[in-house]
């Protein structure tokens, strides 16, 4: 008996996991490895959220929580968006949950249906996809222009009856730029013209540079009539291990993803959570320590790559990627990614991954020391030209 389901035909193996498991396999074997691959801050949590953690463990408070989550830190969200003159209601509104991944594939159970298109601002993380596929909906990429900057009639052009969503990503991943508070008020405007909901994936929004401020769609629409947030704590704290992540949207929203959290995962981990409120609600210094550092990062790492003949790079607003265009050398993104690895030791994610015409790029994150960036960047620097 076959015991795959068909629903398997439609979650593909990860791009960037597949490029980590071979920078295993060869650092198992002795190779010094460069890993550009995972997007994952490499600080620790701070010891404030840590503590708070421990805290609760030692309190015993390790049973079940509603499953839209404990009071506290449904008001501590409610509270670090007032503090932003954004007004939320955290115990209608909010639902928290295993990560920012089970808020988004809730939402996309509670409001698309079979045979739905949904729109995807490209280049798109790869796990919308996947998502999206499994509740057997049709994703349909609309590009923007370099450093994702919004392309109005392509997107126009792509609404249709059929549309049921938009996803949007800013800072985006895989290219650190930055939608701005026109562009969303744009695609707020459409959504009410067409009957359509944004998803505004918005968790890298604090990790922004040269003073850009990123604007979140609960500016734009107040009353979330059209939207969904998403957001979590794995990448302004630190957390990705811990799987915190949650959702702001209307009543009916919150409601349905609750019974489906219900049904599932129950609730967030429960000291986990206490931990959520010490993050939002304790010291926030060590975002401004990683942000200087990240943009530090990035301008190395951008410099280097534009010192490269024939590797144009753009310098991203956002976030910790840069996606530079490889279509000089000729091979798939697949190819050169595993021959990069191969050749230099330099571990990156293939372009495809974030849609079918970013085949020529690849996506460097730099989430690693600047030394390592250094020599990473040096081998490339000394290898591509033999590509030529």
């Amino acid at each position: 008996m076959d015991w795959t389901s068909h629903t398997m035909e439609r979650i593909p193996e990860s791009g960037t996991l597949k490029m980590f498991d071979l920078a295993k396999s060869l650092e198992s074997q002795g190779k010094k490895v460069y890993h550009f691959e995972v997007g994952q801050p490499d600080f620790p949590t701070p010891d404030n959220i840590v503590k708070a953690g421990i805290e609760a463990l030692k309190k015993g408070l390790t049973r079940y929580t509603p499953a839209r989550g404990i009071p506290q830190i449904l008001d501590a969200i409610q509270g670090y968006y007032m503090s932003r003159g954004i007004k939320i209601n955290g115990r209608n509104n909010v639902i928290v949950t295993p990560g920012a991944k089970m808020a988004l594939f809730q939402g996309f159970l509670s409001t698309i249906d079979a045979g739905d298109d949904v729109l995807l601002l490209a280049p798109a993380w790869p796990t919308y996809r996947v998502m999206i596929r499994t509740v057997n909906a049709k994703p349909v990429d609309v590009c923007t222009s370099p450093n994702y900057g919004l392309d109005e009639e392509a997107l126009k052009h792509a609404v249709s009856r059929t549309v049921s969503a938009l996803v949007i990503n800013s800072p985006n991943n895989p290219t650190g730029g930055v939608l701005s508070k026109e562009d969303m008020k744009l695609i707020y405007d459409l959504a009410m013209d067409h009957d359509f909901v944004v998803f505004s994936d918005e968790i890298y929004e604090t990790l922004v540079y040269d003073g850009f401020k990123q604007t979140s769609m609960l500016e734009v629409d107040p009353t979330l009539e059209r939207t969904l947030v998403i957001n979590g704590m794995s990448k302004s704290y630190s957390m990705t291990g811990w799987r915190l992540g949650y959702a702001i949207g209307n009543e009916e929203t919150i409601s349905n993803m609750a019974r489906i959290q219900q049904n599932t995962t129950s609730c967030a981990t429960s000291f986990v959570q206490y931990a959520g409120v010490e993050a939002l609600t304790g010291n926030q210094n060590s975002i401004n320590v990683m942000v200087k550092e990240y943009q530090a990062r990035r301008d190395e790492i951008t410099r280097l790559f534009n010192e490269i003949e024939g590797v144009p790079c753009l310098n991203p607003m956002g976030a910790f990627y840069v996606f530079p265009d490889f279509t000089r050398f000729g091979l798939s993104s697949n190819t050169l990614a595993e021959l990069l690895l191969k050749k230099t030791g330099v571990c990156c994610t293939p372009g495809i991954a974030f849609g079918a015409k970013y085949d020529n790029y690849l996506r460097f994150s730099y989430p690693i020391s600047v030394s390592e960036i250094q020599e990473g960047m040096a081998r490339l620097a000394e290898f591509l030209p033999t590509l030529m």
